[in-house]
């Protein structure tokens, strides 16, 4: 990691996703990921996305967003469906998890753009998005604060931004991690995709990310500003992460 990551208390950890194909696991559970999601997490997920989404109240109906890590497009077209005049660049490295998605776009195709891509180098201009959505990406990034730069790039001044995200617990939670995490979700995930090694990723990779306030410190290194976290479930299983773009970077 560098420097600047090394100094943030709680971000010692390498990513997981810096040993692990992640775009291959992806990639190979893309057709079966939507199942897997709404099984394990009990539809709770799109509730945790309505919340998150209400962070952009207060932006123009024709504001333009980014959803990073967009995968089968439920961010996508929340924010399509939700804003008739809003334009939405989907962006994901996983380029089957965009294909198995693409159906849901229907109607709002001629808003929705579908785009390959790596966080850490993003195939857009500086300062063009108005708002950026990103549920359950940033864990999965190999280099956190080049990624978190870019976003600050490409969003303008006063944009806001919303992270979904599994986050590192200060204390284990002894029945979502001790038992939930490493025990029930990869058989359930095993069962519905047949991929057991994809789902003993997710809890592996919640323990070595960020805390909440580690991932805070990092948006206000990179120039986000007005930077909160709200918890989305009892036991912090989820939090909710927003800011707004500052000034300068």
């Amino acid at each position: 990691m560098d420097n600047a990551a090394s100094k943030l208390p709680g971000a010692e950890t390498e990513p997981l996703a810096a040993s692990v194909d992640v775009k291959g696991m992806f990639d190979r559970i893309a057709e079966r990921y939507d199942a897997a999601n709404r099984v394990m997490s009990m539809g709770i997920d799109v509730l945790w996305r309505k919340q998150a989404l209400k962070t952009f109240a207060g932006l123009p109906e024709d504001a333009t967003f980014l959803d990073l890590g967009a995968g089968t497009l439920d961010g996508t077209t929340a924010i399509a469906a939700g804003r008739p005049k809003a334009r939405v660049f989907a962006a994901d490295f996983a380029g089957e998890m965009l294909r198995a998605g693409a159906a849901k776009i229907n109607d709002t195709q001629n808003r929705v753009a579908l785009h390959q891509a790596d966080g850490h180098v993003l195939p857009y201009r500086d300062g063009v998005f108005d708002g950026v959505f990103t549920a359950f990406c940033v864990r999965n990034l190999v280099r956190i604060d080049v990624a978190l730069a870019e976003l600050a790039r490409v969003t303008r001044p006063g944009a806001k931004i919303a992270v979904l995200e599994f986050f590192r617990p200060e204390k284990p939670r002894w029945f979502f991690d001790g038992i939930y995490n490493q025990h029930v979700l990869p058989i359930i995930g095993w069962a519905i995709t047949g991929d057991r090694a994809a789902y003993k990723y997710l809890p592996e990779s919640i323990g070595r990310f960020d805390s909440t306030a580690t991932f805070e410190a990092r948006l206000r290194n990179v120039g986000f500003t007005d930077v909160s976290t709200k918890n989305l479930f009892p036991g912090a299983i989820a939090s909710l992460i927003t800011a707004t773009r500052g000034n300068t970077p």
